[in-house]
């Protein structure tokens, strides 16, 4: 998406999840071009989500917490993981463009209006 127009993402919560039908290098890889590009230049925080698959897998001594923590704490702007969104059984959605509250303290994301 970073050659077709990303929006403005200037204040905005990022919600990254995945499937693992690809390795790390790709998220790594998706991580950094949007890093690279300045798509993430004002972003006000990172909401992970779920990354079904990822659980046990490594490759060359990293794990999927190595490369988020690799490519997002350099951005210095609150990371929350393990919210109930994305992939897998039972997923649950995210409503998008809305207002939303990000707490790193009590491990929170909300959402205003709440998703119905």
């Amino acid at each position: 998406m970073v050659g077709a127009g990303l929006p403005d993402l200037s204040g905005a919560i990022l919600l990254v999840e995945a499937e693992r039908t690809v390795g790390l290098g790709v998220i790594d890889r998706q991580l950094t071009q949007l890093i690279r590009a300045g798509a993430l230049d004002g972003l006000q925080g990172v909401a992970l989500g779920r990354f079904p698959g990822f659980e046990d897998y490594s490759d060359r001594g990293w794990n999927l917490v190595d490369v988020l923590r690799d490519r997002l704490v350099p951005l210095g702007v609150p990371v929350l993981g393990g919210l109930e969104f994305g992939h897998g059984t039972d997923p649950h959605a995210v409503a998008l463009g809305t207002m939303a509250d990000l707490d790193t303290g009590s491990g929170t994301l909300t959402v205003s209006p709440p998703a119905r």
